[in-house]
C-alpha cells in the first residue's frame, strides 16, 4: 500500500509539473490584462475540499489569478462541493478566467454565473466583465444584442441599463451610436439622469478634434436638431466657433436657440456656457430687411409676408435674441436709396417678389453689399450661390417632385408634354424634357396648342394621343366605330399652364379614351386649388400638382398655435414664407463687411437645420436651394394631400374599369357574331327547304 501511495505521489507531483509548464509556456499569448505567472505547488488531487476551498480563496485574496482560476476550475469539478460555495467559486472563476487572459473560458464561466443566479446580470461586476470578455473575444453583434437589451430592460439599475447604453453608443462612431444615445435619453427615468447623460456627453466631446466634431455634425438629421444628443453636437461645435468674430452671432443664436427650445433637461449648466462666452464677446445683434410691396397691386402678400415675420420676430425675441426687422416698401420711389441707408447690422435682405424690384435691386448692386435671399423662383441674372439666394421653389422643385412620382415611385418611362404656345409653356417643356432624361424616362409625344384657339384643343389632344392612327388601325382590323381605342404608348402628361386652363384641357383625353393617364402640373394648380369651389373632381383623381403648403403639416400646425396665440389670423403661404425666413436669417447672424459667398454658405449649412412651416428647403455646398414639394390632387371645394401609394390605387382602378370596359365590347362582339352566325346557320337550312 505505501508503494501505491508512493507511485500515486510521483504521478500527482508529475502532472502538476506539466500543468506548470503548460501555464508558463502559455503566458506569451495572453492579454496584458492577466497577472504574472506563479507556478501553484500544491497538488489539488491531495486536498480535501474544504482545504480546497481555502486554497482558492487565498489564492483570490493574493490576486493570484493564474492559481486561482485553476484551483476555482478544480473545486467546481468536486461532486462534494458545498452548494453554498458554488456561486461564489464561479463567479471568481469567470473573473479570474479574464484575468488570466483566456477571454472564451471566462465568457463561459459568466454565462454559467448568469444561470446560477437571477441577480448576476444585475450585478455591476458581471455586467462589467461580460463587456470586456464580449469586446475581448470581438463577439461584437452579440455585445450589440446583450447591450440593447440591458438598456431597455426596465428592471434593472439605471446605472446598469446607462451603462449600458453609453457602452452601446461607444462601439462604433456612426449615426447608429447617436441613435442608441437618443433612446437611452428617452427612456431615462427623470430629468436628474438626463442632465448627468447631458454631462457626460459634453465631456467626451470636449475630447474630440475638430475634424471629429464635424463629421459628427454631419451627422445630424434635419428634423432632430433640438433633441438629445443632436443638440449638444451642434452646441459643441458652436462654444468652439464662438471665437472666431465672424461666427460669434451664428454660433451665439444657435446655443441659445438650443437653451431655450432644446430638449436639454440641465439648462442651467448650458446657460452657464453661453453666460461665459457672452462676457467675453458680447450679445450679439441681427438685423434684416425685407424689401416687399406694402402698397399697390401685391400688396396683399407683402403684408402677409409681414405678419409671419412679426409672428417669427416675437417668438425670437421671447427666446431672448436680439433681430431687427425692418420692412421696405418697394412700391416706394426712393427704396433702394432706404435700404442702402440702414445701419450697418441689417446685412441680410429677404425679397422682394416681383421680377421688376429684383432687377432694380440687381442694377444698383445692393446684393453686393447685403446677403439677399429673394422670393422669387430664380434670382434674376445673378450667380444663384455666389451673388444671391433663393428662399423659394423653383421649375425644377416642382418638376422633380412630379417626376419622383411617375418615374421612382410609379414606374411610368414613357412621358407626354402638351404645352400652351407661349413663354412660360415652352421654358417649363424644355425643363421636363430635360430632368426626366436625367432619369431615364423617354418623352415620345410633344405637342403644343394655341393657348386662347380653344376649338383647336380637341385636335391638339387627339394628334398627342394618335386618335386618328388608333381608328385607322381599328378599321383595317374590320373594326367597328365603337371599337375601343388602344392606350397610349405614354403613362403620363405634363401640362405647364393655368389650372383654369387645365380643367378645359383634360376632359379632351377622356373624349380620345386615354382614360388611364396621370397627369401633372406646375405649382400653379395647387395655387388656384385653394380657392377652388364646385371642381368637377371625378375625372380628375390622376390630377398631380405640387405645392410647398400644406395647413396639415406639423410646421404648418405649429405656426397656426403661434399665429393663434398672438391674434394674428389663420396663416397661409405667404404667411409661413416670412415666418420661415426671419427664423432662418435669424440663425444666419450678422455678416460682417467684405463677406464672400464661401462665408453664407457655410452659414446656411447650419442655420437649414431647423423646423420649416411651408415644404423644407435645403441648400447644397454651392449654395443652390431645392424645395421638397407636397403633391396634391383636387376635390370638389379645395385640395387634399396625396402620395405614390393612393395614387397607384387610384391608376390601377382605372386600368381596371378599361379593362372591364374591353371586355364587355369584347363579349358583346363575340354574340353578335353568334347571333350573326345563328341566323346565317337558319337562312341556309330555309334554302335547301
Amino acid at each position: 500500500m505505501n508503494r501505491d501511495k508512493a507511485v500515486r505521489l510521483s504521478i500527482n507531483i508529475y502532472a502538476v509539473m506539466l500543468l506548470t509548464i503548460f501555464i508558463f509556456a502559455a503566458s506569451g499569448c495572453v492579454s496584458l490584462q492577466k497577472q504574472p505567472v506563479k507556478m501553484p505547488t500544491i497538488s489539488t488531487e491531495m486536498l480535501t475540499t474544504q482545504a480546497l476551498v481555502s486554497v482558492a480563496d487565498k489564492a483570490w485574496r493574493s490576486r493570484d489569478y493564474i492559481s486561482s482560476e485553476l484551483y476555482y476550475t478544480r473545486l467546481l469539478e468536486r461532486s462534494d462541493i458545498p452548494e453554498r460555495e458554488i456561486p461564489a467559486a464561479t463567479e471568481r472563476l469567470a473573473i479570474s478566467s479574464f484575468k488570466s487572459g483566456h477571454y472564451h473560458e471566462a465568457e463561459a464561466r459568466l454565462e454559467q454565473w448568469k444561470k446560477l443566479s437571477d441577480e448576476a446580470i444585475s450585478s455591476p461586476v458581471w455586467q462589467q466583465y461580460y463587456f470586456e470578455t464580449l469586446t475581448a473575444i470581438k463577439s461584437f453583434p452579440k455585445l450589440r444584442t446583450h447591450l440593447s437589451a440591458t438598456m431597455e430592460d426596465p428592471f434593472l439599475s439605471w446605472d446598469i441599463r446607462s451603462t449600458a447604453g453609453k457602452n452601446l453608443s461607444g462601439m462604433e462612431q456612426d449615426a447608429s451610436s447617436l441613435t442608441a444615445l437618443e433612446r437611452l435619453y428617452a427612456i431615462a427615468p427623470d430629468d436628474s439622469n438626463k442632465q448627468e447623460l447631458e454631462q457626460w456627453f459634453m465631456q467626451g466631446l470636449e475630447k474630440k478634434t475638430k475634424a471629429e466634431i464635424e463629421a459628427m455634425n454631419g451627422l445630424v438629421p434635419s428634423e432632430a436638431n433640438l433633441k438629445f444628443p443632436y443638440e449638444l453636437l451642434i452646441f459643441e461645435k458652436a462654444v468652439r466657433q464662438s471665437g472666431d468674430t465672424e461666427y460669434w452671432p451664428m454660433s451665439w443664436r444657435a446655443m441659445a436657440g438650443i437653451i431655450q427650445n432644446g430638449q436639454i433637461a440641465d439648462k442651467a449648466y448650458f446657460s452657464a456656457i453661453l453666460s461665459k462666452l457672452e462676457g467675453q464677446y458680447g450679445i450679439p445683434r441681427v438685423g434684416i430687411a425685407l424689401v416687399l410691396p406694402i402698397s399697390g397691386r401685391f400688396q396683399e402678400y407683402g403684408w402677409k409676408i409681414v405678419r409671419g415675420a412679426g409672428a417669427a420676430q416675437w417668438e425670437m425675441t421671447k427666446a431672448g435674441l436680439d433681430v431687427d426687422v425692418q420692412v421696405i416698401n418697394t412700391e416706394a420711389p426712393d427704396w433702394l436709396e432706404r435700404l442702402q441707408n440702414l445701419p450697418p447690422w441689417y446685412t441680410t435682405i429677404g425679397g422682394p417678389i416681383s421680377v421688376k424690384a429684383f432687377k432694380q435691386l440687381e442694377q444698383a448692386g445692393t446684393y453686393a453689399d447685403k446677403v439677399t435671399f429673394s422670393f422669387l423662383a430664380k434670382p434674376g441674372n445673378l450667380e444663384e450661390g455666389k451673388q444671391a439666394w433663393r428662399f423659394f421653389s423653383s421649375p425644377e422643385d416642382q418638376i422633380r417632385s412630379t417626376l419622383d412620382l411617375a418615374v421612382n415611385d410609379l414606374g411610368i418611362t414613357k412621358l407626354a408634354v402638351l404645352y400652351p404656345q407661349e413663354k412660360f409653356g415652352r421654358q417649363m417643356s424644355k425643363k421636363f424634357f430635360d430632368l426626366a432624361a436625367q432619369r431615364g424616362a423617354k418623352i415620345t409625344g410633344m405637342e403644343s396648342y394655341p393657348p386662347r384657339d380653344f376649338p383647336q384643343w380637341g385636335k391638339v389632344v387627339g394628334k398627342l394621343v394618335r386618335a386618328p392612327q388608333k381608328k385607322a388601325q381599328n378599321e383595317a382590323e374590320g373594326l367597328g366605330e365603337d371599337a375601343p381605342l388602344p392606350e397610349t404608348d405614354f403613362g403620363a402628361v405634363f401640362i405647364p399652364d393655368t389650372w383654369h386652363q387645365a380643367q378645359l384641357l383634360i376632359p379632351h383625353f377622356f373624349f380620345h379614351e386615354a382614360d388611364t393617364l396621370v397627369f401633372l402640373g406646375p405649382e400653379l394648380w395647387s395655387q388656384a386649388l385653394n380657392s377652388a369651389r364646385d371642381v368637377e373632381a371625378r375625372n380628375l383623381r390622376l390630377t398631380v400638382a405640387p405645392g410647398a403648403w400644406w395647413p396639415a403639416s406639423d410646421g404648418a400646425g405649429r405656426l397656426k398655435e403661434v399665429m393663434d396665440n398672438e391674434g394674428l389670423g389663420t396663416p397661409d403661404f405667404w404667411v409661413a414664407l416670412g415666418y420661415d425666413f426671419i427664423k432662418f436669417a435669424g440663425k444666419l447672424g450678422t455678416f460682417s463687411e467684405g463677406w464672400t459667398a464661401d462665408t453664407v454658405n457655410d452659414r446656411i449649412s447650419e442655420a437649414q437645420h431647423m423646423d420649416f412651416s411651408l415644404a423644407p428647403i435645403s441648400w447644397d455646398a454651392e449654395g443652390k436651394a431645392s424645395q421638397k414639394l407636397y403633391l396634391f390632387r383636387p376635390e370638389q371645394n379645395g385640395k387634399t394631400r396625396i402620395d405614390a401609394n393612393l395614387v397607384s390605387s387610384t391608376l390601377a382602378k382605372a386600368k381596371a374599369r378599361r379593362e372591364a370596359r374591353v371586355k364587355a365590347w369584347e363579349e358583346k362582339q363575340a354574340e353578335l357574331k353568334a347571333k350573326k352566325e345563328e341566323a346565317s346557320a337558319l337562312d341556309g337550312s330555309k334554302t335547301e327547304q
